[in-house]
């Protein structure tokens, strides 16, 4: 009779022990597919998605400017492109300063770390190639970006220009604006010492002639409708060194800060003016 009560409590414990192992992995695999979102205290966010291994919010005041921002690379110039997936996601801040850092694993060629950095209305983001195979590496890093300014009311009613600099420059800026709005945004995107390009997509489809077409124009081009553009990075990394990629944006939007001190300072003036009349 012993021996059949101890029977029993093994087997309950052993049906609780497998329930909460079915319970953690059940947590695990919810956690790892779920939006990671930093926010910053004037009101911006962004959002990394793990299940479309991209950035799918830059948003302030409840709306949202990106559809969907992704990373992709080739060995070869010229050559067939990869996506980067199964990044290892962390958030940290620093001051009023939020952080999100994707790190993504090329086996047997080294890591690709994408840091996006948000403060108020700035955006910054650098992606760094380490090159760990030991082996000098003929890297080009891409990156796709879809942006509906404005918000989804503003597909359609948008136009993307190209400013091209010399590959010696190692930049190429991006401006792009809602005709008629009010949501100009430029990018600048360089990697020092190495060559950048940037081409848009004129059809405004997500990826169109991107995806296995080589290597991207540096012309100027003009995109209707979702503003959909792509810079690329190109260059030999040798063994043990990193490309570093930096890419620099802001909206014109005033905080609410500045634009309390703007109020407060107007009607300093007013008062002042009208002290002295």
């Amino acid at each position: 009779m012993k021996i059949q009560k101890n029977y029993f409590v093994n087997g309950a414990q052993m049906l609780r022990g497998a329930f909460f192992t079915l319970i953690m992995m059940a947590l695990t695999v919810q956690s790892s597919a779920s939006p990671t979102t930093i926010t910053t205290t004037s009101g911006y966010s962004a959002t990394y998605d793990d299940s479309v291994n991209g950035f799918t919010s830059w948003a302030y005041g409840g709306i949202n400017q990106l559809s969907l921002q992704t990373l992709y690379y080739s060995l070869i110039s010229g050559g067939p492109l990869t996506q980067l997936t199964g990044g290892s996601v962390v958030t940290s801040s620093f001051g009023s300063t939020k952080y999100l850092t994707v790190t993504y694993t090329i086996a047997g060629i080294g890591t690709v770390a994408d840091k996006l950095s948000l403060n108020g209305a700035s955006l910054g983001e650098q992606i760094v190639f380490n090159n760990t195979s030991g082996e000098n590496q003929n890297m080009s890093l891409y990156q796709y970006s879809n942006f509906v300014l404005g918000g989804s009311s503003g597909a359609g009613n948008q136009y993307l220009s190209i400013s091209p600099w010399s590959a010696s420059q190692a930049y190429a800026v991006v401006n792009q604006s809602q005709i008629g709005g009010a949501w100009p945004l430029s990018w600048k995107g360089f990697a020092t010492g190495y060559s950048t390009l940037v081409q848009a997509d004129s059809s405004g489809a997500p990826f169109g002639a991107f995806i296995g077409s080589g290597d991207l124009d540096n012309t100027t081009l003009t995109a209707s409708g979702n503003a959909v553009f792509g810079y690329e990075f190109s260059g030999p990394v040798a063994a043990g060194n990193n490309m570093t990629v930096s890419i620099t944006s802001s909206f014109p939007v005033p905080e609410p800060s500045s634009a309390a001190l703007i109020s407060t300072g107007m009607l300093a003036l007013v008062w002042l003016h009208r002290r002295r009349s």
